[in-house]
């Protein structure tokens, strides 16, 4: 399709050249004019008659959606009119590029071309110690820390799009990658949380804040300060005793304010340790908090509180949250969630269910900020373009009162080139009919099945009778329905595939193992030793060469030998099972002690089928109960 623009197109040019290849466009003076004009009214209008097209809009990322919009329209009709009206003036997401995948910049730039096709216009990298300081070379170090130049250049590639890049990082807890080191010590509190109320501490967040905020146009910078479980409870009570927490947050929070204003920038927090303090229960969601009037007013009127909820799935829930969040005097920002950090897949009943009822409220209460969080919790198992699905669907909310699931599945797909319903099976593996994805952390059987031991089988009693193996020989069979030949996602619908063909088998061989072994069944022990431990072995490897070739394609090289490391365990623990099992069938041991002990519920898991069937997101945990 080739098209000529008339208007001023200075500021959008070189936006408009970065999506020709994607959008299938190309400008050409004999191009199919279109009149480009912008606007002060807070509306996006894209028209198209016999002889001319036009794209109205007010922000320059309006103009990046419209243009998509021309585009898929133009594709099939000859005459269209759409109007529609952004709802936020803040809508985007955070990436997570700390929990072991930092994203190669060219990945980013992808993302980015996503996101002003799907006019979302701000993005966060989370960063805890993944950017660099010049002054400390452990900052970062053997993480995959990006560069300042990487990061000026992102900032430079999205604002041709106007999209706003804001520096996000950590200045109180969630930092136990770098405070390990040994140099730490004068500004360290506990192993993840820094010591309040020194010198030291704040000569180092300063350094933080000017490396992580210098790159980027943006005057807003989010601080962090979340999930501050251990503030002051280590160090800081040998050398000052017991001190409240909220008066520990505040004092912390005002030295940073000091920093943030010198450099003028605009700080905002994470909430819940304002709200936990405050609950008998430690709670982030609790309706019975109140918070104190004089703690309210003590809190620095420069910070812009996040509520960030990615599991309630109740409006309602969400409005009373909000209203106890603009008690604190400042409109506050809403962060969702795209449940990509459960294990190796994503979550979209969940996405979907908290997601709708969160932005829903939020439009009704004129929130105007929010973004979607896409995390990496435990090593990134999960591939974060899962979560294109998730953004298209922030997006679809973002310009309209009501959300059009008809009009999310043709945006998505016209946005991403993916199947829609791809996708949304991608999201079911664990979403097994027995599973609970209703509760505020849904189960996520698809991590602890991969992971768990094929002998000790930690899960094995949740699974029994649950017929596993079809499940995922469905979602398979789903997923190769939406195939389409040449597809740009066929490495990634092939790894999930891989995974469903791992998990077929892998489910439930050790509660097979061990009914056989009671049996004292060596036929058939035999059997699954020679051939169905050895057909899994090589489809683990399958599926590990896989993830490490998507790994290096996305992500810098650091953190993928955690992966190796588990994948390698596993695979070891496979072989061993084939060898403890044969050599019981040979009769060199009397005996599998493995097997000899019998399987509980993980962590007491008061087990009903009607309840679901258990969660663990810590790999550690989920392998062995052993010391690692």
């Amino acid at each position: 399709m080739k098209l000529k623009f008339l208007g001023e197109m200075e500021e959008l040019y070189q936006g408009i050249h970065e999506l020709q290849t994607q959008l299938q466009f190309q400008v050409a003076d004999d191009g199919f004019p279109i009149l480009v004009e912008q606007t002060l009214e807070n509306q996006l209008e894209v028209r198209k008659d016999g002889s001319q097209g036009l794209i109205r809009y007010a922000n320059k990322i309006h103009f990046f959606r419209g243009l998509g919009l021309f585009i898929e329209k133009a594709m099939n009709q000859g005459y269209f009119y759409v109007n529609e009206t952004p709802q936020f003036q803040m809508n985007g997401i955070m990436l997570d590029c700390s929990r072991n995948a930092v994203l190669k910049p060219d990945t980013v730039r992808t993302f980015l071309r996503y996101m002003a096709v799907m006019g979302l216009n701000m993005v966060m990298l989370y960063t805890e110690d993944t950017y660099t300081i010049k002054e400390d070379p452990y900052f970062g170090y053997m993480r995959g820390r990006y560069s300042e130049s990487e990061l000026k250049g992102l900032d430079d590639y999205a604002h041709c799009f106007g999209i706003e890049m804001i520096p996000c990082i950590q200045t109180l807890a969630h930092l136990s990658t770098y405070l390990k080191w040994s140099h730490t010590k004068d500004f360290k509190d506990t192993d993840d949380v820094l010591l309040v109320g020194h010198k030291e501490t704040y000569s180092f967040i300063e350094k933080m804040i000017v490396s992580a905020s210098s790159p980027f146009r943006s005057n807003r910078i989010h601080i962090g300060m979340d999930e501050a479980h251990g503030l002051g409870r280590g160090r800081f009570l040998d050398l000052h005793g017991k001190e409240e927490r909220f008066k520990l947050m505040n004092k912390h929070l005002k030295e940073l304010v000091k920093i943030t204003s010198e450099y003028h920038l605009k700080p905002m927090v994470w909430s819940d340790m304002y709200f936990r303090v405050w609950s008998r229960t430690d709670a982030y969601y609790d309706l019975n908090i109140t918070i104190p009037e004089e703690v309210l007013m003590d809190i620095p009127d420069d910070v812009q509180l996040v509520y960030w909820d990615y599991y309630n799935e109740d409006e309602d829930f969400y409005k009373s949250y909000f209203e106890k969040h603009t008690a604190f005097g400042k409109a506050p920002v809403f962060a969702g969630g795209i449940w990509t950090w459960h294990g190796p897949t994503i979550h979209y009943k969940k996405t979907f269910n908290t997601t709708n009822a969160a932005l829903n409220m939020c439009k009704k209460q004129n929130v105007q900020e929010v973004f979607a969080t896409l995390w990496g919790d435990d090593g990134a198992e999960s591939n974060y373009y899962l979560g294109l699905l998730g953004m298209q669907l922030y997006a679809e909310h973002g310009y309209s009162e009501q959300l059009d699931t008809e009009k999310l599945r043709n945006r998505f797909e016209f946005c991403t080139g993916a199947n829609y319903d791809a996708f949304l099976t991608m999201g079911n593996l664990d979403a097994h009919p027995s599973a609970d994805w209703n509760k505020l952390i849904p189960d996520n059987p698809t991590k602890f099945l991969l992971w768990q031991d094929i002998l000790i089988g930690l899960f094995d009693k949740h699974i029994e009778d649950l017929n596993f193996s079809s499940h995922y020989q469905s979602i398979k069979k789903e997923i190769s329905g939406r195939l389409v030949q040449e597809s740009n996602w066929d490495t990634l619908y092939g790894f999930m595939m891989k995974m469903c063909d791992v998990l077929c088998i892998k489910c439930d061989i050790g509660i097979t193992i061990s009914n056989l072994y009671k049996e004292k069944n060596m036929t058939k022990l035999k059997r699954i030793a020679n051939e169905e431990l050895t057909e899994l072995n090589r489809l683990v490897k399958e599926l590990r060469e896989l993830h490490r070739d998507i790994w290096y394609k996305q992500n810098k090289a650091f953190g993928w030998e955690i992966l190796d490391i588990r994948y390698g365990g596993l695979l070891a623990r496979i072989e061993t099972a084939q060898k403890r099992i044969m050599d019981y069938v040979l009769g060199n041991i009397d005996r599998i002690e493995e097997l000899e002990e019998e399987k509980l519920y993980y962590d007491s898991h008061p087990m009903k089928k009607n309840i679901g069937i258990g969660k663990e997101n810590k790999y550690t945990k989920i392998a062995s109960v052993n010391v690692f």
